[in-house]
């Protein structure tokens, strides 16, 4: 999903390679006709002889590779695909021996086939065949590639898409519970709440200014689920039952904004005391576990937007490089979330 930065020779070089591509098949051709061929021959007959054979042969490649198989293959039959190559063999080949006959006056071919030995003709016309099979190879490779990337850019776009939608999702779901949080506060006018709100415009503020972009400092999200934390820890009620706790190196890791949230959220929204929160990285393999005492109503498993959210997002983001464990036991309820941030899933 998230692209590397490109260099700044790199549009260049994207654009000059398919030419680069084709002198570098052109010189490797040339080269070896020269060195397997230039020996038995004259200079003047070699230049000559290959000279003409090698504008054929790029006529009939080129002809096929820019125009025909692009132009001609998607609107009408094979039939007449072939019959243009046909029409375009037999005079292209006669004009060659022509050419040759006038420049060589030595050579016989013209002469060969003006009495009836057509075989000079043919070798010609077959050499004509094997560049325009080769050229319409290419051309179908060179086509299903660009189809592929166009493909993968369209499914990339879509993807950013539907991330953007489920991010946005976030800010309203919290702030929602925000003021459920701040409404029951109020309603039996608790002395925390001037803390609570303090809390929660420290996170409002991080969700408008610093979530925008693709990714950010795995430190960032630690301190929003600390934030997070903190408002709850300051109700007298919580003392000495709320545990947070963070492990490794996490300085320079980025990861995807508000992806860690949701679970965090949901031990506070479904859970009950005592909760257990540990984030840990070890060799880019992120572990966020959680652990909290069953509500009578339970914990939320399957529906809500927060978990649900969350699984759409992990799916998108990490594919097959992460985790999802959620288990109800007796007593009380876990989540385990994995993701290897060293691999990138969305190429």
């Amino acid at each position: 999903m998230i692209q590397p930065t490109k260099e700044a020779w790199q549009p260049v070089l994207e654009k000059k390679l398919p030419a680069l591509l084709h002198l570098f098949a052109w010189g490797v051709y040339a080269t070896l006709v020269f060195y397997g061929n230039y020996a038995r021959m004259s200079p003047p007959v070699f230049f000559i002889h290959y000279g003409l054979a090698f504008g054929m042969h790029a006529s009939s490649f080129y002809l096929n590779y820019g125009y025909l198989v692009p132009r001609t293959l998607p609107r009408h039959s094979i039939a007449w695909y072939l019959g243009i190559n046909l029409l375009a063999a037999v005079p292209l080949a006669a004009a060659v021996l022509v050419l040759e006959n006038v420049l060589l006056p030595e050579g016989n071919s013209l002469n060969r086939l003006l009495t009836g030995e057509l075989l000079p003709l043919v070798t010609r016309i077959c050499n004509y065949i094997v560049f325009a099979l080769l050229g319409l190879f290419v051309r179908l490779f060179v086509d299903w590639q660009r189809k592929l990337k166009k493909d993968r850019e369209t499914e990339n776009e879509h993807l950013k898409s539907e991330l953007a939608v489920l991010k946005a999702q976030i800010n309203p779901h919290f702030l929602f519970n925000s003021l459920n949080n701040l409404y029951a506060l109020s309603l039996r006018q608790a002395p925390e709440t001037p803390g609570v709100i303090l809390r929660i415009s420290q996170m409002m503020r991080y969700l408008l200014y610093e979530t925008n972009a693709e990714t950010v400092p795995l430190e960032k999200e630690i301190d929003m689920i600390r934030t997070y934390v903190a408002m709850h820890e300051i109700r007298p009620s919580t003392a000495g039952k709320i545990y947070f706790q963070t492990a490794g190196n996490m300085e320079g890791v980025m990861i995807e904004p508000l992806l860690l949230l949701p679970l965090v959220e949901n031990v506070f929204k479904h859970g009950s005391l005592p909760i257990s929160i540990r984030v840990s990285l070890d060799s880019n393999q992120l572990r966020v576990c959680t652990e909290n005492n069953l509500r009578a109503a339970g914990p939320e498993t399957s529906g809500g937007v927060g978990l649900a959210n969350l699984r759409r997002r992990l799916t998108l983001l990490y594919r097959d490089s992460h985790e999802l464990s959620l288990n109800r036991h007796k007593e009380s309820f876990t989540a385990e979330l994995s993701i290897d941030l060293n691999i990138d899933s969305h190429d």
